[in-house]
Parts: structure tokens; sequence; C-alpha cells
């Protein structure tokens, strides 16, 4: 069950405050269609392009990843695994050459010197059987390289642990059902098989996504139970030596004193690690789930917050020049 106040007005709530107003104002400037603001779990902002927007389940691109570092959490608290277990403990082929030691921490760091390929066409992606055959390209944690392909590749050791169950149906099971949400795959490629597609094929409403992101808040608890392992939830939230600023799945507020690679994945993908961001965003801890076009999840602890704000199409919405210092900046007022 649903614990967010019910939906009171199409383009925002009559208890809207300031910030959130403002916030999702701007998002509407740059292609939004919807934007939900959460403070302790209640709305205090929601706003949609047009009638029906509320109910479309909006593609979230790349902020499909961090289901997968949830999904690491669940599998924790089950036994399954460990995050520093070793891939090839599952993935036996990787036995005999030097992706032997890469652990699972690794792979969802997008630190595990795996070969990735470049961006993909729309019309193609890696399934796990080829993400399981790709080379080793750099030491195992020596350097960042953000792309689908970790993800196709923690479905198939998922996939191979469970022995019957689907990865979709786990995550479906452990942790989408207890929040009533729905997570869709509704564009699949032609080459993508039955396995959905991990690294960025998602799509949810935007309360659904903001309940998803109200549950992390919390530390995986929902109705006073941990649905996921509560230290391998928390280990999200931890960058690399590699990207201080990228945990397991999820883009972090950089530390004091540290630097994001210069690579150009992550200067696209958000201004929050442009030298001016470290004193103009909100105080405080700092998570997001990215997808192309601007989908956003941000989930700020110390304030409360949670917000989401989408857009319809991902190539127009990438253009349109949304920031995510200002959006936050107007969010925290």
């Amino acid at each position: 069950m649903h614990t967010l106040l019910p939906l009171t007005a199409l383009l925002c709530c009559t208890w809207a405050t300031a910030g959130p107003q403002e916030a999702c104002d701007y998002s509407a400037q740059f292609h939004g269609v919807t934007c939900v603001v959460l403070a302790d779990g209640a709305v205090v902002h929601e706003r949609y392009r047009r009638a029906g927007d509320e109910s479309v389940h909006w593609r979230l691109a790349s902020g499909t990843k961090s289901f997968s570092g949830v999904a690491a959490a669940a599998a924790v608290q089950d036994k399954l695994l460990t995050l520093d277990d070793k891939v090839s403990d599952t993935l036996t082929e990787w036995q005999v050459d030097g992706r032997q030691d890469i652990t699972i921490r690794q792979v969802l760091g997008l630190i595990s010197g795996i070969t990735t390929p470049p961006p993909l066409t729309a019309g193609s992606r890696v399934t796990p059987a080829e993400a399981v055959q790709q080379p080793l390209a750099h030491p195992p944690g020596s350097r960042f390289a953000y792309g689908q392909l970790p993800f196709q590749l923690f479905a198939e050791l998922m996939t191979r642990k469970l022995r019957g169950e689907s990865y979709e149906a786990y995550l479906y099971r452990r942790v989408l059902q207890p929040l009533g949400i729905q997570l869709r795959f509704p564009r699949q490629p032609l080459n993508a098989g039955t396995t959905p597609d991990w690294g960025g094929g998602g799509a949810m409403t935007a309360r659904d996504w903001a309940t998803f992101g109200e549950w992390v808040r919390n530390g995986g608890q929902w109705n006073g139970h941990p649905l996921v392992d509560a230290a391998a939830l928390a280990d999200n939230f931890k960058g690399s030596t590699a990207h201080p600023g990228y945990g397991l799945t999820w883009w972090l507020r950089l530390p004091p004193d540290t630097s994001a690679p210069q690579d150009a994945t992550t200067q696209r993908a958000t201004d929050l690690y442009q030298p001016q961001a470290a004193t103009a965003l909100p105080q405080g801890p700092l998570w997001m789930a990215a997808g192309l076009g601007k989908q956003r999840l941000y989930i700020l602890p110390g304030h409360k917050l949670v917000a989401v704000r989408q857009t319809e199409s991902l190539l127009a919405g990438e253009r349109a020049g949304f920031s995510d210092v200002t959006f936050l900046k107007l969010l925290v007022q």
C-alpha cells in the first residue's frame, strides 16, 4: 500500500511550499512533464503537464540502473551473495583469466575494468550473455566506466543465483510488490530476447518512483520492517576511489576535497561535479538516480526530501539545458 497522500489537484497541491513549487516550475521550463516532491513522506507539491500524465509510466532511461543496487541489498539479506564476493564464483567462465578477482561491488560501482562498449543505438543493447563474454580492459578498481553492460552482468549473475526464479520476478517479489509500485519495460529492442534492459529500459509513474525514493531514504524500512539488508543498502551511497561521486548504481554529492573523473560521461550526465556546485548545492548528502533526458530521482536525507522530475522525449529533454544544481537550489531554499 502507498503511504503517499492522495492526489488533490492536477497541477499542484494546495499546501505547496515555495521551494518545491519553484523547482517544479523550473523543471517545466525544460520539457518537464511530471514533478513530485515529498517532505518526510508527504506530497508537498505535485505538477503535471496535462491530464493523464500522472498515470503514465515514463521511461527512466539510466534511472533504471539504481534498482540493481537495491536488488543486491535484498540478495545480501537473503544470503544469496555479499557485495565483496567474486563474480567468478558464479560466472565460472571468468575463473580462467584476469576477470577472476572482480567483485560484485566493483561491477555495481562501474569500476570492474571490463570492456564497456560505446553508447548503444536506440534499437540495440548488450544482452547478459554478451556481457559475460566481454574481456578485461583495465585492472579492477582502477577506472570508472559508465554504461549498460555492468547491469546486464549483474542480471546474469542474479539469474544464476536464483536457479529458476527470474531476476525481474525476484525484484518484484522482494521490493516492488511490498511497496505497491510497478517497474515496467515497455520498449524491448529487437535483439533483447526476454531479458529486460537493466541498464536503461525501465519505466515508472512519477508517484511510484517517488515512493521508491522515500523507501530508500528510510533505509529500506517499510511498515516497520527492513525489506533489504541495511548495511548493503547504505553501501549504495559510498563512492569509490576511481569515482568518489558514484556509489553502487547511484550518483552522489562529492565528498570534500575530492573530484570526479574528467570523463565525457560524467561531465555529460550532470552538472553536480562542476567547481561551482560544491558551494551552490544544499548541504548534506545527495543521492540521485539519473537517466537520459534528465529523468531524475533526488533523495536529500538530511532535508527529508525526495523529488522526481521526468521528461517525455529523451533527446529533447537532454538537450534542453536543465541543471541539477539549479533545481536543487530552488528546491531547498
